[in-house]
């Protein structure tokens, strides 16, 4: 089972996520900081979709579906769980949120961004490479 931190403003000190190999389902216990007493909301769900969804909503549907494929994408973010969120990425057609993730810190998710059939930023606007720190040529 792995399990990451549900990096989400006002709700990063004690909410987690992950995927369950065993159970072969995704997971999140969403506790707000404002109030760390309050009983967790315990989430299960079988696909990204539906993982991706309740947390906005448990979270006060702030975000939107998309952009919380990008609050999840993290660098120690791997397996599974990695290779699902990749693949919304994929359907993204927001070009704002494609760029975002181009430019993100994390190696994996910048690569995602970058490769999108609908990425269109000219070469001397990109950042360098997150994997080899090369600087693509004008």
């Amino acid at each position: 089972m792995d399990g990451y931190v549900l990096d989400i403003a006002g709700y990063s000190a004690a909410s987690s996520w992950g995927y369950d190999e065993l159970g072969d389902v995704l997971f999140a216990t969403v506790v707000p900081d404002a109030d760390p007493d309050a009983p967790p909301l315990e989430i299960v769900a079988t696909t990204i979709d539906q993982l991706l969804d309740r947390l906005d909503l448990a979270t006060g549907s702030r975000h939107g579906v998309a952009r919380m494929v990008l609050l999840l994408g993290r660098a120690e973010v791997r397996g599974t769980a990695r290779v699902q969120l990749a693949s919304r990425v994929r359907l993204f057609t927001d070009r704002a949120l494609i760029r975002e993730a181009s430019r993100s810190e994390v190696p994996w998710l910048a690569a995602e961004g970058r490769s999108h059939p609908l990425f269109d930023a000219p070469l001397d606007a990109m950042p360098p490479c997150p994997l080899c720190g090369s600087v693509p040529a004008s």
